[in-house]
């Protein structure tokens, strides 16, 4: 056991002294001053929402007509014996109006056809109410086919709707999570390695087809690992959707674009014509919240809502500390105090700790105080060092962490000569056994 303990000694002697006791030399580093530092604050926590209200389109006073509609229409004599009750409709359910009536669809052009009329009747853009008179007028007035106090009604017995695509990273499906469970380390299950979120298609009824309502259907607000903002691919479907007769087919271009995302967690493939608007979440201070009309939120056929991940917004930890991927937080700054604390990592440790990562193997009486932020700028990187002792004593030194930071926690030369020393004395070691 003596032999192994001053060869292991010995060999750690030789490599402290031929490499170097520092991973990067003092003379290869920068101090801290020249980056953005956590008493001039962070460009996160200065961040404001906007106004969620703004995601939601326009109501106007009253519902007008549109292609799609799904009328109920009861002409006593006509549609139906004028001794018979006129059919009801959407009793008991809780998303629809009661209506009554024998069920007509809006005509593509916004024209009625009806029986014994040998013209249709347009009605797109009139309430219902105009339309109940229109249509009083063309069997009473213009042709006095029933008699002009014939039992007549008018009622919505479905709106039209809008096919949507929903994407959204930030949220997985029942399946994903439950294989998310399985997943080792916190930077496996943060990285996307086992989930990469859901694609659904919606169904939006008129006058509720906005961005709030597509996002309260599909679990909220955009989440903590998801990015501060909302994407609306306009006309997102390819040339071999572009045919009517698919779009028309219960939303089947868009529930192929959501089919081909969750089979490939992209949502490439689709036509080079698109338009993209994005709308920021959150703005700076000095920035002026987007100008948002209604027409900008209302969500059409053939529209995608994005929701991206920011995975890519992490750092890395390394050294003393035990090695990982740690997301960076969205809506608040993260500073290389904080940035260790989160790693599980403790800075200014007393006499005789244990450093983070070593499971306890070796012992120490002077903890690791030498701290190396690697950060890339414009291609180069700088190897930024800051010491515990003035990390506590001046904010000035707590930089603020960037995405792809890569911490480093190590000893310096001397903390690592006197540890070895102390070592030695645990082992009960002398100057002669190295003889």
């Amino acid at each position: 056991m003596r032999k192994t303990i001053k060869t292991f000694l010995a060999c750690l002697l030789v490599c402290a002294t031929a490499g170097g006791c520092l991973s990067i030399p003092n003379s290869e580093t920068v101090s801290p001053r020249y980056f953005r530092n956590k008493s001039q604050g962070g460009v996160r926590e200065e961040m404001e929402q906007i106004n969620f209200v703004k995601l939601r389109m326009d109501k106007p006073a009253e519902e007008l007509l549109g292609p799609n509609d799904v009328l109920g229409i009861y002409i006593a004599g006509i549609t139906g014996n004028p001794e018979d009750a006129p059919p009801i409709h959407n009793i008991g359910s809780d998303k629809d109006r009661p209506a009554s009536g024998y069920p007509y669809m809006v005509r593509s052009d916004g024209t009625l056809s009806l029986p014994m009329l040998p013209e249709p009747i347009y009605v797109e853009g009139m309430t219902l109410i105009q339309a109940e008179e229109a249509i009083r007028a063309a069997y009473t007035l213009k042709r006095e086919i029933v008699r002009t106090d014939a039992n007549i009604s008018v009622s919505l017995i479905k709106p039209r709707t809008y096919h949507v695509t929903v994407i959204r990273e930030d949220v997985t499906s029942d399946d994903q999570r439950s294989n998310s469970q399985s997943g080792t380390g916190k930077g496996a299950a943060y990285m996307g390695g086992i989930a990469r979120g859901t694609a659904r298609t919606l169904e939006l009824p008129a006058y509720r087809n906005d961005i709030l309502e597509a996002l309260s259907l599909t679990g909220g607000l955009p989440g903590l690992n998801a990015k501060n903002e909302v994407v609306i691919l306009r006309k997102a479907y390819s040339d071999e959707f572009s045919n009517k007769d698919y779009m028309d087919k219960d939303g089947y271009a868009m529930s192929e674009v959501a089919r081909r995302y969750n089979e490939s967690g992209e949502i490439n493939n689709l036509n080079s014509d698109l338009g993209v608007l994005r709308i920021p979440l959150r703005v700076a201070p000095n920035e002026e919240p987007p100008q948002l009309t209604s027409e900008d939120v209302t969500l059409y056929d053939g529209d995608v809502v994005y929701i991206q991940s920011r995975e890519a917004e992490v750092f890395y930890t390394g050294g003393l500390l035990k090695g990982g991927v740690y997301p960076i937080p969205r809506d608040y700054d993260l500073d290389v105090m904080g940035a260790i604390a989160t790693a599980g990592g403790t800075v200014g440790a007393s006499a005789g700790a244990t450093p983070s990562g070593t499971n306890g193997k070796v012992g120490s009486i002077l903890p690791a105080s030498r701290i190396l932020v690697l950060r890339e700028v414009n291609g180069r990187q700088y190897a930024i060092q800051i010491r515990q002792r003035e990390l506590l004593r001046d904010p000035s030194q707590r930089i603020l962490i960037e995405p792809n930071d890569v911490i480093i926690v190590e000893y310096t030369s001397a903390e690592l000569w006197f540890n070895i020393f102390y070592n030695m004395i645990n082992l009960r070691i002398t100057p002669q056994d190295f003889k």
